[in-house]
């Protein structure tokens, strides 16, 4: 990455998500989710919505494979900070990702699978607002020529069935009930 920046992300940081070691990348991602942590607790939005667009746009965004494989591992740790407010910043979480499904890197794709897995066992329902995207995105994901991006797509396609299926259960419910007590929204 070049001398754009990157605050609230430290110089080491940007170096360290751009790297080609993968534990230099989740250290940096360790470094980002304390930045959340600590961003959430006394509700700094705008840090938050920064780091939003930097990793989003500018990592993964570069024509570098190992950024926007950070860019992703740095978007996985934001969620998992952000916790329950997953479903304030769901779309500038998803889309990005959703966007390396159909990189050429195949590395890339397995790392949005992962990235996505983790946002969406944060942000449990709320990330059903955006299913007709992540179908989208996972039905041509299913087709996949590399065997890891596969098992990859699989493991997220079982979660989000599950996600699914407790939405359903609970419209059903929630029909149920109205419909004993005789009154429906």
């Amino acid at each position: 990455m070049g001398e754009k920046d990157y605050a609230p992300l430290s110089a080491a940081c940007v170096r360290a998500l751009s790297d080609k070691l993968y534990e230099k990348r989740k250290t940096a991602a360790l470094e980002i989710e304390k930045m959340v942590k600590d961003f959430v607790a006394v509700n700094d939005a705008i840090h938050i919505q920064r780091l939003l667009k930097i990793l989003g746009k500018d990592f993964i965004g570069s024509h570098n494979p190992h950024s926007r494989k950070g860019g992703l591992i740095g978007l996985a740790g934001m969620a998992i900070a952000l916790g329950k407010e997953t479903a304030t910043y769901i779309e500038e979480l998803v889309h990005p990702i959703l966007n390396c499904f159909t990189d050429p890197d195949s590395r890339v794709r397995y790392y949005a699978c992962e990235a996505l897995y983790n946002v969406v066992k944060v942000s449990r329902g709320s990330v059903l607002t955006l299913f007709n995207s992540i179908f989208d995105a996972l039905s041509r994901l299913s087709a996949d020529p590399d065997q890891n991006v596969k098992n990859a797509f699989e493991m997220l396609d079982r979660l989000m069935q599950v996600y699914f299926a407790l939405f359903l259960c609970v419209c059903v419910c929630i029909y149920y009930i109205q419909a004993v007590n005789g009154f429906f929204l």
